[in-house]
């Protein structure tokens, strides 16, 4: 078995604007959506949204429906779940974290979309101030944000009927005092259905990791629909072994039934696994391939299940990257496929001078002029899926004008 790629394509291009971090989730009647940032990689960056309902071929924008979404999941009636990446810890709850969180059925126009606060209790996870987030990151959490604050402050009926006075969200009086407002919990990355409960799984920084605040990865779970959540367990502790902790993380339900999880760690990648639904965790243990020296490591595992079980990983930074498992538990990676060789040959074939080529040193620290390297992974048939990535100040053809955008790729399993 082996995979294969076409040539990359341009699906979105702008001139004037950043395109950062692209996630892609394929809903359950076969729509994607696309989520792209448009600001300067940050801390509260909104995201734009792309829909395509024939596989990929053509892209419309829509309305997002939170701020920045990080996850999204389909269940099997057709509704379609979203949450925002930033919780905001209620002062009155104890360790309750608030977020934006969206529920509709993209195949049914006649239903509205419902967009309310999603709440997650989360014990283990530490907090930033406002004060620490604008210093350290250059960021705030702008007006989309503010209804969260401003219902903490006035109460749910008072928040809204000022927005709706005044037009817009008030400036929450919380502001006056950025040291009150606590920025944390959870960073949903991947999530599945697991015995009638919703299963999600992130990372936030741990207050009881040694050293402390340091990021740690956590499975929890909703019994109503991704509403309110509630820790289970540290899929794996922050220590002193990997340089961040552990932290963005690919998971997956194996055709066996246990979870299977891949994590960043700073360095190599790590895998871990679960036999009784997420309560407890293999030690983590470093990742590796059955057919080449080279260790899947640095930024954004993206991990899926094929019909028939195989398993398939796309990661970058520095490059782009994919593997697959043909016996489907994470322990028979291989096959790798180059994409940013992919993408320097079709840039060559098409007269770009070698200068001018995506570079694909982003671990030196200029992504700024080249891509984020963090790929999106979307099954779209039992063999065949869409990996793609943002580019930046990328020149398509000899003599074209650079621009910003998102490329992708239909990759196929082939035997």
């Amino acid at each position: 078995m082996k995979l294969t790629a076409s040539t990359p394509v341009t699906i979105h291009a702008a001139r004037h604007a950043m395109r950062w971090f692209t996630t892609m989730f394929r809903h359950i009647d076969g729509t994607l959506f696309l989520y792209i940032e448009y600001t300067y990689d940050a801390y509260f960056g909104p995201v734009m949204c792309l829909r395509s309902t024939d596989n990929g071929r053509t892209w419309t924008e829509q309305e997002e429906n939170v701020p920045r979404l990080i996850w999204a999941h389909s269940f099997a009636d057709g509704e379609y779940f979203e949450i925002d990446m930033d919780g905001f810890l209620h002062p009155r709850e104890k360790d309750t974290y608030w977020y934006w969180g969206a529920w509709s059925f993209p195949g049914d126009p006649t239903r509205p979309v419902r967009k309310e606060f999603v709440k997650v209790l989360s014990p283990s996870t530490g907090t930033q101030t406002f004060l620490e987030m604008r210093t350290n990151f250059l960021t705030q959490p702008t007006h989309p944000w503010w209804r969260i604050l401003n219902t903490f402050e006035l109460g749910a009926e008072k928040a809204l009927a000022e927005e709706e006075r005044l037009g817009h969200p008030p400036v929450p009086k919380a502001f006056e005092d950025e040291s009150k407002i606590l920025i944390g919990g959870i960073h949903f990355t991947a999530g599945f259905e697991h015995d009638g409960r919703l299963v999600g799984i992130g990372y936030g920084n741990d207050r009881f990791s040694t050293p402390s605040n340091r990021t740690s990865v956590f499975c929890l779970e909703s019994r109503d629909r991704g509403r309110t959540w509630k820790e289970v367990s540290v899929v794996a502790r922050a220590s002193t072994a990997t340089p961040e902790g552990f932290n963005e993380t690919g998971a997956v339900r194996l055709k066996d039934g246990r979870f299977y999880c891949v994590l960043r760690t700073g360095t190599v990648f790590y895998h871990t696994w679960s036999r009784d639904g997420g309560t407890t965790w293999t030690p983590p243990e470093p990742m590796r391939l059955i057919d080449s020296d080279h260790q899947p490591r640095k930024a954004w595992p993206v991990c899926k299940v094929l019909d028939d079980g195989t398993l398939v990983l796309a990661y970058g930074r520095p490059g782009k990257h994919i593997i697959f498992d043909p016996s489907g538990t994470g322990t028979q990676w291989q096959g790798r496929v180059d994409l940013q060789a992919l993408e320097l040959a079709t840039q060559a074939r098409n007269g770009v001078p070698p200068n001018l080529r995506l570079r694909g040193d982003t671990d030196k620290g200029i992504r700024q002029w080249d891509s984020g390297d963090y790929l999106f992974l979307a099954p779209v048939g039992p063999r065949e899926m869409l990996v793609g990535y943002d580019v930046q100040y990328y020149v398509e053809r000899a003599g074209a004008t650079p621009f910003f955008g998102v490329r992708m790729v239909r990759v196929r399993l082939e035997d």
